[in-house]
């Protein structure tokens, strides 16, 4: 038998593997812009500047990838003015200004005055020509409405677009898709109104509608620093991104090391571990999962992850900024081709905490509220994780990884589902949800159904103007009206006791007691005997409050709709978790939509709006 040559052949020897050129790292990648495609979500929205136009994210479940749709109606920035177009043409500074696109007659209906009146458009070149500059934006040469308010959720307002639900593309068109079944809730809907009604169903079509599972990976890295005990500058990045852990909902587990002593022999059960021999190219893989992945979790990646790798590259590893898949804004950051949540964000929402989780964590670090949550929290290390081994140092960074997939992923996934949920009750695409507070949903849920009934949204010192200030006096100091009353508990054992709750009293009151901006001290005369109990507070008798139906239709979902379901034990496990987080979420908004009114920072700021609903709460 002839034997093989090979053995006898000098074999050549391994050539080392050569460094990758730091400045070209291959990343290539490029939004997909389909011109078909049907049963996508709407996840993500944003502004480009080259094309002035606004884009969104589709969450596609089929690829469970995202997709991008570019407007083309031609929708374009504007304010509104009360002053006609020849006068407004008659402003030197306005006409000449750069951004000025045209001036248009419109009519809107004016909640204050409680009639129409005519109000000019003012369209614009880009968002910024209205307003978000220091000084020379429209906003600041004319007396504006509306000169406030994000380009983005403009344009979903008045494209009547509902983040979070399904939507497909026809030919390069926008078209909603699929709507749920509305249940026959007779129970819930028993007022005659027809605003009401429509509400209600409206309300029912948002949470009744399936929410998809969403393929999302965690990001944790670890930064050396040089001192023990001081945390990396994210703005500066000065120190090597040394470790990086990856953990998906595909059941991806990975960790990329940067090569030094010890890396090696590094092995973590069930766990992918990758060393790099440069820290560019470590910081390369980061980013092709970034771009892989249609969501990116993180906690804290706002401030910190997102922000240090986005810097890192830049400043230190010769990447360009086309080659980076991150964004950064003042408060912010956020992934170019997916969604970025931070569950930081999310978790610090006092009513996320006290509503949606009964206040289970009570400090909002990862550990902590891991520990609440999932009953297991980060490794306990002895050094700083500059000092820690290869094989200490992948361990800790991935349970960091693993935790914050979790806190998304257990009990059904009800944290996906509370931000969907609470994305379609707000109006808001999910990543500006996350990052708002309570107030900030209830100003977009109220703005956009000003929008839907033709409403001007007054100026915040129009309605202060118009309406006054409170008038009782506040027996605690420091606030501004008198709250609710507080008996003062008798001591000792006390038998025969009845306990009475009221359901969401005070949504209950801004409903029965029709409580708004508009209707709270009308200019009807036949009202002013509609008196408030202990105030000199009116409410109107012939128009019906567009807080009062709003609050009210939600009120009532949650107390005969939802709350009920969530015990049924005839339902599924499925249907079960979501009717549980559908009425933790009416239960976070409803419990913030009384005292916003009664906060100087909010848009819609009423001082006797909020001071009558408590002034009633006491006479109850």
């Amino acid at each position: 038998m002839m034997s093989s040559l090979d053995q006898y052949l000098t074999k050549p020897q391994p050539e080392a593997p050569k460094p990758k050129a730091p400045t070209k790292p291959q990343l290539g990648f490029k939004a997909s812009t389909p011109r078909d495609m049907t049963q996508s979500y709407f996840v993500g929205a944003g502004y480009d500047g080259e094309r002035r136009a606004v884009f969104l994210k589709l969450y596609d479940p089929q690829t469970e990838k995202i997709q991008f749709w570019y407007d083309n109606t031609g929708h374009t920035p504007y304010c509104l003015s009360k002053d006609t177009p020849d006068n407004l043409k008659k402003n030197k500074e306005l006409m000449s200004h750069p951004g000025l696109l045209g001036l248009e007659p419109a009519r809107r209906f004016d909640a204050l005055e409680g009639k129409d009146i005519p109000v000019t458009i003012v369209l614009a070149r880009d968002p910024l020509s209205i307003g978000g500059r220091p000084s020379g934006c429209i906003r600041d040469i004319i007396t504006a409405w509306e000169a406030d308010i994000r380009y983005v959720e403009n344009y979903i307002y008045d494209r009547h677009l509902e983040p979070g639900m399904s939507y497909n593309i026809q030919q390069g068109d926008l078209k909603p898709g699929t709507s749920a079944q509305v249940p026959a809730v007779k129970e819930a809907i028993e007022e005659k109104d027809e605003d009401y009604r429509g509400l209600m169903e409206r309300w029912l079509r948002l949470l009744e509608y399936p929410v998809p599972n969403f393929r999302r990976v965690a990001l944790d890295i670890e930064v050396y620093s040089p001192i023990e005990t001081r945390v990396p500058d994210p703005t500066t990045a000065e120190y090597k991104v040394i470790c990086a852990s990856l953990c998906g909902s595909d059941d991806t587990k990975k960790v990329l090391l940067l090569k030094q002593p010890g890396t090696e022999t590094v092995e973590l059960p069930g766990i992918e571990v990758e060393v790099y021999d440069s820290e560019p190219e470590l910081v390369s893989a980061i980013f092709t999962a970034l771009n892989d992945y249609p969501f990116v979790l993180t906690f804290n990646g706002d401030d910190f992850d997102l922000r240090y790798l986005f810097h890192r590259a830049l400043r230190h590893l010769g990447f360009y900024r086309d080659q980076i898949p991150i964004e950064l804004g003042r408060e912010s950051a956020t992934v170019k081709y997916g969604v970025h949540l931070d569950l930081y964000k999310f978790f610090f929402n006092r009513s996320i905490q006290v509503y949606a989780f009964s206040n289970k964590y009570r400090e909002v670090t990862l550990d902590a509220v891991s520990e609440a949550l999932l009953e297991t929290g980060k490794l306990d290390i002895s050094a700083s994780v500059s000092r820690l081994s290869p094989a200490e140092l992948a361990a800790y960074c991935y349970q960091d990884a693993e935790l914050v997939m979790n806190l998304t992923s257990f009990d059904g996934e009800v944290v996906m589902k509370l931000i969907t949920a609470l994305s379609r009750i707000s109006f808001l695409p999910m990543e500006d949800m996350s990052r708002q507070g309570v107030s900030g949903w209830i100003r977009s849920m109220l703005f956009r159904e000003h929008r839907a009934r033709g409403f001007l949204i007054p100026r915040s010192e129009e309605i202060t103007a118009k309406k006054g200030s409170t008038s009782t006096t506040a027996v605690i100091k420091g606030k501004k009206y008198k709250g609710g009353m507080v008996v003062d508990p008798v001591p000792g054992v006390h038998f025969d006791v009845a306990v009475l709750d009221f359901a969401s009293l005070y949504p209950s009151i801004i409903k029965t007691w029709n409580l708004g901006y508009e209707t709270i001290l009308c200019g009807h005369a036949d009202c002013r005997t509609n008196k408030i109990p202990d105030t000199d507070h009116w409410v109107c008798r012939h128009r019906k409050a567009m807080e009062s139906q709003l609050v009210g239709s939600l009120r009532d979902l949650r107390i005969h709709w939802y709350k009920p379901r969530a015990k049924d034990k005839g339902l599924s496990p499925e249907k079960l978790t979501w009717y549980q987080v559908v009425q933790n979420a009416l239960k976070v908004v409803l419990n913030a939509s009384y005292g916003v009114f009664g906060s100087d920072r909010f848009s819609l700021y009423c001082p006797p709006l909020a001071e009558s609903t408590a002034a009633v709460g006491r006479y109850a």
